[in-house]
């Protein structure tokens, strides 16, 4: 249960991402038909979410874990032998969904910078 805790604000942020700045983006570059630049975010993302979920890396010498942001399966060496641990069936799932999520949405943070940085540049004009 406190995996839930990683969890569902990642996958949380990644929905918010791809339903503000995601929708808004699809919606420039299909009126401007700049079909390139949407498949290249697109097979951008899906690339990036194949990878969050291929992820491994070390966590200590005893410690291997796969998945990136949300650790999915972690490995723990016991007499001289990886063993691997699984949690409970819904958080994998929930685990791998975040992590696909994130390397979809990971093309789509340079937009949500520039975003801000616009908005942060309009609240700082003055006012005539």
């Amino acid at each position: 249960m406190g995996a839930l805790l990683l969890i569902l604000p990642v996958l949380a942020l990644d929905v918010w991402l791809l339903a503000t700045t995601g929708k808004e983006q699809f919606k420039i570059w299909t009126q401007a038909r700049a079909w390139p630049r949407l498949a290249g975010a697109a097979g951008l993302g899906v690339a990036l979410g194949v990878f969050c979920l291929s992820v491994k890396y070390k966590w200590g010498s005893e410690m291997r874990i796969t998945g990136f942001p949300v650790p999915v399966c972690f490995f723990h060496l016991e007499d001289g032998r990886w063993v691997d641990y699984l949690p409970p069936t819904a958080m994998p799932c929930l685990g791998w969904a975040a992590n696909f999520l994130s390397g979809l949405a990971a093309p789509l943070l340079p937009f949500k910078a520039a975003e801000f940085l616009r908005s942060v540049k309009a609240e700082l004009q003055p006012r005539r």
